[in-house]
């Protein structure tokens, strides 16, 4: 479990930086097209490869449920993603972001270190984690997950947030005997 990367939600971002949340995915939008746009310039010059951004080592697409029960858009912002907006930002409102999202992050990173719930439990909504772990879930079934590999991951979700589950929430699959073939009766001796 310390192979967690952590990120920040930009719906949290929004409120460091000190705009509304709409502006801010405007914002992160227009970045990632620009990205996209230096891919593909680096695409055609033929240094795709050496020169390709990995957009989702800064901004994860992702989605929560609102209060009104709506699937709405926001990004996993990446620490490097951070930097990268602290760098669009001046003066005293990048200064202030850039404090906050560092302290953010060293919380988070603490916490982790000392095997720690990293959210603030008050500050999670029930419907944001529910949003995560219906994501989580679509994407592990996409991936042909295994079922208890499924519920293993739900189980540390559930523990990251404080949510008790009984001992035996993660089943291991049963031991399935090999079944051999057995020749009908109008099949003859050797099976043809």
């Amino acid at each position: 479990m310390k192979n967690i990367e952590i990120v920040l939600d930009s719906r949290e971002l929004a409120v460091m930086v000190g705009k509304e949340h709409k502006e801010l995915l405007r914002d992160i939008r227009r970045y990632v097209e620009q990205m996209e746009e230096a891919n593909q310039k680096a695409f055609e010059e033929g240094m795709g490869g050496e020169r390709k951004i990995a957009l989702t080592e800064f901004f994860r697409e992702s989605s929560y449920v609102s209060e009104q029960n709506k699937s709405l858009p926001c990004y996993q912002v990446t620490k490097k993603g951070c930097e990268f907006i602290a760098h669009k930002l001046t003066g005293t409102k990048g200064t202030e972001f850039t404090a906050r999202y560092i302290s953010r992050f060293h919380e988070m990173e603490a916490a982790l270190k000392a095997d720690r719930n990293i959210y603030k439990i008050k500050d999670t909504s029930l419907g944001e984690v529910t949003s995560f772990v219906r994501e989580m879930d679509k994407v592990m079934r996409d991936q042909n997950s295994h079922p208890s590999d499924i519920a293993e991951a739900f189980k540390g979700i559930c523990e990251q947030f404080g949510i008790a589950l009984p001992d035996n929430f993660v089943k291991e699959p049963a031991a399935v005997e090999p079944s051999y073939f057995t020749p009908l009766p109008w099949m003859g001796n050797d099976g043809e």
